[in-house]
């Protein structure tokens, strides 16, 4: 859905995230995240070593969180040299 609409949504969605990084906070909805356990197919299923944590997130957090990983890695490599 994102994507359909990145067109009609990407201005406000740069507003939000220059308005978190200004700010240093970030949404209390990105601070949340539903952890669902996920079976390995491995070994047997009464065994908690048999799965798997998942976070479940707002998907703009991750998209943030993906732009700022990947600025602050070019950064790094820059500052390196």
């Amino acid at each position: 859905m994102l994507v359909e609409l990145a067109d009609e949504i990407s201005d406000i969605v740069v507003d939000l995230f220059n308005k978190s990084l200004i700010s240093g906070e970030v949404s209390p909805d990105c601070k949340l995240a539903n952890v669902s356990l996920i079976f390995k197919n491995l070994g047997k299923k009464s065994s908690v070593s048999s799965y798997r944590p998942v976070s479940v997130t707002v998907d703009l957090c991750k998209v943030f969180e993906s732009i700022l990983r990947d600025n602050m890695i070019e950064h790094l490599q820059r500052q390196s040299y």
